[in-house]
């Protein structure tokens, strides 16, 4: 089911678009699907954003979004569960921002922009992930298009993009998921820091207090995130003044940081060197990026 096209090198994605060697152009097809109007079964597909730090994620979420406005958006974030009778400790937080949803009478919680919060409930967070998305997804009215689903701090996506692509072509779901791409977001500002933490992840609370660890470490956390992803999408160093780093040495530096994430990415996973100039078609239609799975 999973189809992982090879490339001779990497390829990168800067200011003037991707850059690929003359073999991976040869390689790399535009696989978007025309989807005839007789066909009523609506065909999505689907981008899963990863990431280690929240504002991060959120950055890139919504430059993703505002390069495609009429894609869904399914965000999940993870909070403390306050209620005692609670065994994980955890709320799931999910948020919807749908384009096309023209039904104020439903009660699925699934309005344009309103939040669903739920206690988690099943093994573990990636589990609850990937089974809310799935239910989220037979819930949704039913049209082609692009979905792009946030995931909480440090939920890997491939098992989370398999289940949904068996979950497909069972016929579970009321669309056809044609293709599913896995990114991560990174932040050349914290990249560092991150890396080479080995305090535990926090993917929950707001201070030492109320923080909810994750078993694993923020540099195993970090470096699987980057190294399963097919598109790992940079969000640039900002200089001290908070405009874009124009000196010769603030260069020097991205581009360091920038061979660092390289090392650790797949070597057919694509470096898209500036998140905001990164548009969300660009990445549905990318079948060179290891991470695809292909329904």
């Amino acid at each position: 089911m999973a189809h992982h096209p090879s490339m001779s090198s990497r390829a990168y994605s800067g200011n003037s678009g991707q850059e690929n060697t003359e073999n991976e152009n040869n390689e790399c097809k535009n696989t978007s699907t025309d989807h005839t109007a007789g066909n009523s079964t609506p065909h999505t597909s689907l981008v899963l954003l990863t990431g280690t730090d929240r504002l991060t994620i959120d950055a890139v979420t919504f430059s993703l979004m505002d390069s495609l406005p009429s894609a869904t958006s399914i965000t999940y974030d993870v909070a403390p569960d306050l209620d005692p009778a609670s065994v994980s400790g955890l709320s799931i937080i999910r948020t919807i921002q749908d384009p096309g949803y023209i039904n104020p009478d439903d009660c699925a919680g699934l309005q344009d922009g309103r939040s669903t919060t739920s206690s988690l409930e099943d093994c573990c967070l990636t589990c609850a992930c990937k089974h809310d998305i799935a239910c989220t997804l037979r819930s949704i009215p039913g049209r082609s298009g692009t979905i792009l689903v946030t995931l909480p701090v440090g939920v890997e996506g491939t098992a989370v993009a398999q289940h949904l692509a068996d979950c497909s072509v069972l016929g579970d779901l009321t669309c056809i998921i044609d293709d599913i791409h896995v990114a991560t977001a990174v932040g050349l500002d914290s990249f560092e820091s991150l890396l080479f933490d080995d305090d535990r992840l926090v993917i929950a609370g707001l201070s030492k207090d109320d923080a909810v660890l994750d078993s694993r470490s923020t540099g195993v956390v970090q470096s699987r995130l980057i190294r399963e992803a097919g598109h790992v999408l940079v969000l640039p160093l900002v200089a001290s003044n908070g405009r874009a780093i124009s000196s010769r040495k603030e260069t020097e530096e991205a581009r360091r940081l920038l061979t660092i994430v390289s090392a650790l990415a797949d070597p057919t996973a694509i470096i898209h060197s500036d998140a905001h100039r990164t548009d969300l078609s660009t990445l549905i239609n990318d079948t060179c990026a290891s991470s695809g799975v292909h329904v």
